[in-house]
């Protein structure tokens, strides 16, 4: 998806410039990312959006450069994740170039059709079999989606007849706990200046506190936060980081990933298998889809010349080092409705190799297959 976005990026970026003669704004445009999973209720949603500022779908945004607004909304298709083209624009100032002046990103507005929302997050459908997927081979789940969308989100605009209902509105808190939710009514329009992060660092209408970044916004998903923190968020409801320096016994851990808890919301992070001892591997939970993919090659399995140069990173790395294992480990986070940490935890050590049979573990398998090709490891810079 990574890929997607970047090749997204520079076909929008040839060609579309501003047009000669066209003044850049006296003040940075307010730029507003706009994204959900197109049910009837939703288009209607973004429409209401449309009466409130210039709203131009992402193949189209050379026609918002002409655009006499202090605000633009970006549409987003399905099957782009918000916060992956976030980090690509701000990373190459394709917004300000873009506009022909200064702009950036002043929010993220997923909306959300309570009426399907609940069923989404648990559908395994393809994007592709409901249209909503960039090819006809388009194998993410309507979950993954979802999932994606609701936790990149700044703001989530809840359209739909019904009300938010408990359940979804936990979901939503599991998801993205930080997000300033607004209620969009039957009026023909929506407040779109309730979508921008507010100056003192907060976000409107919001129930918490956020510090944007220094061009627009940072979105960071309760996963995400989970990892990067030294300690285990042991307090927060529907959160489990599980941290081991033992190996997964291949075949236990396909057995796990065959029968999960079934109230699982969100599953992210790496995974150790034993008999491969250089590369970890990727895993990724939305709903009733759980993912493991070739990931990146372990430092410890690099010559100390290729570590990240980064002193942040390498200090980091070093404070979590192990004696034996350097950084190959298992590092998860679940988030679930009703979490019985206990038994996740419990089932999970199931998996792990025990003590007698690590030497045979950190041998390199014989085994080839989709399951044992490594991905490069990016570089930290």
């Amino acid at each position: 998806m990574a890929d997607v976005v970047a090749d997204e990026i520079r076909r929008l970026a040839t060609g579309l410039g501003g047009r000669d003669g066209e003044s850049a704004p006296d003040a940075a445009l307010r730029v507003h990312l706009l994204s959900g999973l197109p049910t009837g209720a939703v288009r209607r949603g973004f429409r209401q959006a449309g009466e409130g500022m210039p709203v131009v779908p992402l193949d189209a945004l050379g026609d918002a450069a002409a655009a006499r607004s202090k605000r633009v909304g970006i549409l987003l298709p399905p099957f782009v994740e918000p916060s992956l083209l976030l980090q690509g624009w701000e990373e190459c100032d394709f917004l300000s170039s873009r506009f022909d002046g200064p702009a950036h990103v002043a929010g993220v507005a997923t909306f959300v059709d309570v009426d399907e929302a609940a069923g989404q997050l648990a559908s395994k459908d393809s994007l592709a079999r409901r249209g909503w997927g960039r090819n006809d081979r388009d194998g993410r789940s309507v979950a993954e989606a979802a999932v994606e969308q609701i936790e990149s989100a700044t703001h989530l605009v809840l359209v739909g007849g019904g009300g938010l209902s408990d359940p979804l509105s936990r979901l939503l808190d599991l998801l993205n706990p930080h997000a300033c939710r607004i209620a969009v009514g039957g009026g023909p329009t929506l407040d779109v200046s309730a979508l921008s992060v507010t100056p003192d660092g907060g976000r409107s209408r919001g129930r918490h506190q956020t510090q944007p970044a220094a061009h627009g916004v940072r979105v960071v998903p309760p996963w995400m936060e989970a990892l990067e923190q030294e300690r285990d968020p042991a307090t927060r409801p529907g959160l489990l980081v599980y941290r081991r320096a033992h190996p997964f016994d291949p075949k236990r851990f396909r057995d796990w990933l065959a029968s999960p808890p079934r109230n699982l919301v969100r599953g992210k992070g790496h995974v150790w298998l034993a008999g491969e001892p250089d590369h970890s591997f990727l895993y990724s939970c939305a709903g009733p889809v759980h993912r493991l993919s070739p990931g990146n090659r372990w430092w410890a399995s690099c010559g100390e010349g290729a570590w990240p140069t980064c002193a942040t990173h390498r200090r980091r790395l070093l404070d979590r080092w192990h004696p034996r294992f350097g950084d190959r480990c298992q590092e998860l986070v679940f988030a679930a409705t009703d979490l019985d940490r206990a038994r996740l935890c419990a089932d999970l050590d199931a998996c792990l190799v025990p003590d007698h049979a690590i030497d045979e573990a950190l041998r390199p398998s014989t085994l080839q297959g989709p399951t044992t090709r490594p991905m490069p490891r990016a570089r930290l810079h």
